[in-house]
């Protein structure tokens, strides 16, 4: 049996294990269906004690697994169903799961959020926001969810024109989203949401911020370049100079 006490990773409905290769300093992904529990246990009252900045961070995560993996070229009607229900719960309780840690209904639904987004990734699979924040985290130790939360926007900025009808899809489940919008109007709409809920949340969103510098970006670029167990999972070509555009652009 597993039961989480964060609201993010998702691991208790997933077959992955992340490790850091201190030598290497990155992470990889070990995959096996052994990992996967026989039960698990919801327990929103075991997460009210997360401090806010993690549980926004941890709920950033969890958004991008349900996105990734709603985007990935290996998505299928399987991961899609879930990523939906859970992209849906999530959009209409994250903020008040941050701003009130003992609203047990939210903090439910953002364990349903979590659990729906590592089944996604059983069924599909991430892409370029977890390559990017791999090297983040394996050689600078940042919190996992916050390296999601500072490459999320400016990642899928780069992804929409790929994936439009998908984004338009994800953007309808937001409440009060302007649903008369087109599709392409919905796209760039769901890329400013993402931008501005990681604004609401308070984290982090340069690398500045992070005490990185832009000389360490051609290290960062060439570590997710090489996750290409993540990269040729992005619904677009993506080279190693584009990835540097990207971290540039958050410098």
């Amino acid at each position: 049996m597993l039961i989480p006490t964060t609201a993010g990773t998702g691991s208790e409905a997933t077959p992955n294990a992340i490790l850091a290769i201190p030598e290497k300093e990155t992470k990889v992904g070990i995959i096996t269906p052994v990992m996967l529990p026989d039960y698990v246990a919801l327990v929103p009252e075991l997460t009210t004690s997360m401090p806010a900045r993690i549980a926004a961070s941890t709920g950033i995560d969890a958004l991008c697994h349900l996105f990734e993996c709603f985007t990935s070229v290996i998505a299928n009607p399987v991961s899609d169903n879930v990523a939906l229900a859970g992209m849906k719960k999530l959009f209409a309780n994250i903020d008040t799961a941050v701003a009130e840690p003992g609203n047990l209904v939210a903090r439910l639904n953002m364990l349903w959020a979590s659990y729906y987004g590592g089944a996604s990734i059983a069924h599909a699979g991430t892409h370029l926001v977890h390559a990017m924040s791999y090297p983040l985290g394996g050689k600078y130790h940042i919190p996992h969810g916050v390296a999601n939360a500072i490459l999320l926007a400016p990642c899928m900025a780069f992804v929409r024109p790929s994936a439009v009808s998908k984004f338009a899809c994800a953007y309808d489940l937001i409440p009060d989203a302007d649903l008369k919008l087109s599709e392409e109007e919905k796209s760039y709409a769901l890329v400013e949401y993402f931008d501005a809920l990681v604004h609401r949340l308070d984290l982090p969103v340069k690398l500045s911020q992070l005490n990185i510098t832009p000389d360490d970006i051609p290290y960062l670029s060439q570590g997710a370049i090489e996750v290409q167990r993540l990269i040729k999972n992005v619904p677009m070509p993506v080279d190693k100079n584009q990835i540097e555009e990207i971290y540039r652009s958050i410098r």
